[in-house]
């Protein structure tokens, strides 16, 4: 394993296990709820240094985080000097030996995909991502408020994962590329691992063989957390939603610890303050890094919440009843306002739908909406599992959230209709945003019926039971293994160099030699959608656009269109002086792709009159703009 995995793994998870110590929380779960912890702490710090205008760096990042720790601690301790554990804490070297299997095989997988680890992806959000990094480490400041002026804006942009891969930077000198996928690799294999296992350890109250299986079976699924980094890229989305079922771990436990102790005492009401401070640091976590996946949770938190309501309902007294009436209507009007208030805030551009119902329901039930194939022995799992949840009155909430996600994604996927398509703009609608979703209750649903499966036949036969969960973990195994190979000799990785992609190899070396060529002060013009776009990122010369779209002012309008023709439109020239641009990169035509644009401008300048070649490589060239001087 790369030294800048194991760099990117201990930058979230030693922050992380020291805030969630300082809040007491013990066991599997603390393991599990350090990845959120960890991202919560260096978003938090990044935004805090930022509004103070301290430098971004790993003295000022380290210091804060342990400010964080110690006030953590300090709030925890005055309002509940109690523990925050399910059951029992949970230590077991079979389930650190599964978490730890989980996680290898995860970047195994993970890296078959990356291909190398200075693999650019091509897509069209890797380009803003990977300028992003850049620009933290020249501006000194990693915080949500300040990251859009990457590309010479302002707003609020969740900048939890560029605190995370910009604080790998800092500690390796690794360029912004090779930190990219090793963080890629951390999210993938360790912090999905510990995340998806103590979720299921704390719902299903602490079954070991379920916890062991989830651990194992982590990788399991190309959907998330592959695709998330591999498809768009969506690194943020991808943090977001594998630190969520730490952060949801943290509830359950709460409702466990809660049911054991009958509901009353001193013990368990400072368990309940250490779960709401718990729970506020992971939500933190979470939007900080995509603010969408904070609706995750919620359908998690309401499913449970509605479960207990109903259990308690029919022993309770009036009194109770209307208590518990209160408690669930607060609760989906909560959900609800959080709901309108995000889609408020997303983009109105929605993503259109991608097959009828029926092939939609059963790609789903086949765990087959991505890859090369169905996930067949996991979708068998999961349906098992269903059976044994069923069986199972305190394990039936999972219904609820697994009902709620699948019907979500059918609606992504299948439906066409404007209106309710709207209702999922936080996620801009987008089909393959909920796909990744799934693993989240396909994996815990499988893990539950392997348990079953083994408590089944071990009725019979002990050695039977045993024999049963060792064969379905060869035969998930060979599957997971035939389908990763099949995935990574396809074309479906975005990673590497093929006929459509951004950027040849002949672009990205031409990107890399420009301070060689260009002063300091010089800004490069280039067509992002020919690949352009990675400039910045790459070199660290001003070269624009820092994303896969050309700004919307005029000027930048204009030059796409016509500035090859620079000598017959002298207009053009006001346009250069406006935007600062004194050279021009010659990609050649743009690449086919979403998203991606002609820009006839930006081409051809061999023949046209105005510039003057300084460099190239293979078809890649860059020129000096004279026309105007």
């Amino acid at each position: 394993m790369s030294p800048v995995v194991v760099v990117a793994t201990a930058v979230v998870l030693l922050p992380g296990l020291l805030i969630g110590a300082a809040l007491r929380v013990r066991g599997i779960l603390l393991w599990g709820f350090a990845p959120a912890a960890g991202v919560a702490a260096l978003a938090v710090s990044a935004g805090g240094l930022g509004l103070l205008r301290v430098g971004w760096s790993v003295w000022t990042a380290g210091f804060a985080v342990l400010l964080l720790a110690g006030v953590t601690a300090l709030i925890g301790r005055s309002l509940a000097p109690a523990r925050l554990e399910v059951l029992r804490p949970g230590r077991s070297v079979a389930i650190s030996a599964a978490v730890a299997a989980g996680a290898l095989l995860g970047m195994v997988r993970m890296a078959s995909l990356i291909r190398s680890p200075d693999s650019v992806s091509q897509t069209n959000d890797a380009t803003f991502h990977l300028n992003a990094l850049r620009f933290i480490s020249e501006s000194g400041s990693a915080s949500s408020l300040d990251l859009l002026g990457a590309i010479n804006a302002s707003g609020f942009y969740p900048a939890a994962w560029h605190a995370v891969a910009s604080t790998v930077a800092a500690l390796t000198g690794a360029d912004v590329v090779r930190v990219a996928n090793a963080t890629s690799l951390a999210i993938a294999g360790p912090i999905w691992s510990l995340s998806i296992a103590s979720f299921v350890w704390c719902a299903t109250r602490g079954a070991r063989v379920a916890t062991i299986a989830a651990a194992l079976m982590s990788p399991a699924l190309l959907a998330f957390p592959f695709y998330a980094l591999d498809f768009g890229v969506l690194y943020p989305y991808a943090l977001s939603v594998a630190v969520l079922p730490g952060v949801l771990a943290v509830l359950v436990a709460l409702a466990a610890s809660h049911r054991d102790a009958g509901g009353a005492g001193a013990e368990t009401v400072q368990r309940r303050w250490l779960a709401v401070l718990a729970s506020a640091v992971g939500l933190a976590a979470i939007a900080l890094a995509q603010p969408a996946a904070l609706l995750i949770w919620v359908i998690g938190a309401v499913s449970l919440v509605l479960w207990i309501v109903h259990m308690k309902w029919p022993g309770s007294s009036r009194r109770r009843r209307i208590w518990l009436l209160v408690t669930a209507f607060a609760v989906v009007v909560a959900a609800a306002l959080l709901w309108v208030v995000l889609m408020r805030f997303s983009p109105s551009v929605l993503w259109s739908s991608r097959m009828s119902l029926l092939p939609a329901v059963v790609d789903l039930v086949l765990n087959d909406s991505v890859g090369p194939g169905p996930a067949v022995t996991m979708s068998a799992l999961a349906i098992a599992g269903i059976v044994v949840v069923g069986c199972r009155r305190p394990l039936r909430w999972l219904l609820l959230y697994g009902a709620a996600i699948s019907m979500l994604t059918l609606v992504a996927v299948s439906v066409r209709n404007e209106a309710i398509r709207g209702l999922l703009s936080a996620w801009y609608a987008d089909p393959h945003r909920f796909i990744m979703m799934m693993p989240l209750v396909v994996i815990p649903l499988a893990a539950i019926g392997v348990a079953g499966i083994r408590s089944l036949i071990r009725r019979r036969s002990r050695t039977a039971g045993g024999v049963a969960v060792a064969v379905i973990a060869v035969v998930l195994l060979v599957e997971t293994t035939v389908w990763g190979v099949i995935d990574a000799r396809s074309a479906r990785s975005d990673y590497g160099v093929t006929a459509t992609s951004y950027l040849s190899i002949d672009e990205r070396r031409l990107l890399e030699r420009l301070p060689r060529y260009v002063d300091p002060d010089d800004r490069v013009l280039g067509d992002p959608s020919a690949g352009a776009a990675f400039g910045y990122a790459l070199s660290g010369v001003d070269v624009v656009p820092r994303t896969w779209s050309m700004p919307g002012d005029a000027a930048y309008t204009v030059l796409g269109e016509e500035l090859v023709d620079l000598a017959n439109e002298p207009a053009i020239c006001e346009a250069l002086a406006s935007t600062g641009i004194d050279y021009v990169l010659d990609f050649g035509q743009s690449t086919a792709g979403a998203g991606r644009e002609d820009r006839p401008g930006l081409t051809g300048f061999a023949d046209a009159t105005g510039f003057r070649k300084v460099a190239q490589q293979g078809d890649a060239s860059l020129w000096r703009i004279t026309g105007c001087d």
